[in-house]
């Protein structure tokens, strides 16, 4: 569903509307022609994808050659 959202008006929700094909949905506070919003913004989506693939990547080695398990020290008392 197209989201839009008015220019002018400062961080007012995006509106989820169906228009008629060749009509301009307008903003009903301000009259402003409303900017359709993608529903997903690319740049967070980008940030997002390229973090996680650092962190999937720094932990293969983890997984691949885990470090041996530490001997239990049985002369030792608390």
């Amino acid at each position: 569903m197209p989201r839009y959202r008015c220019p002018s008006c400062c961080c007012g929700p995006a509106v989820v509307l169906k228009p008629p094909r060749g009509a301009v949905p307008l903003c009903f506070r301000c009259g402003e022609p409303l900017e359709r919003q993608p529903l997903v913004r690319p740049l967070p989506l980008v940030v997002f994808l390229a973090v996680g693939s650092v962190l999937v990547l720094s932990s293969i080695p983890l997984i691949q050659n885990p470090t041996p398990p530490r001997p239990i020290d049985r002369g030792r008392s608390a």
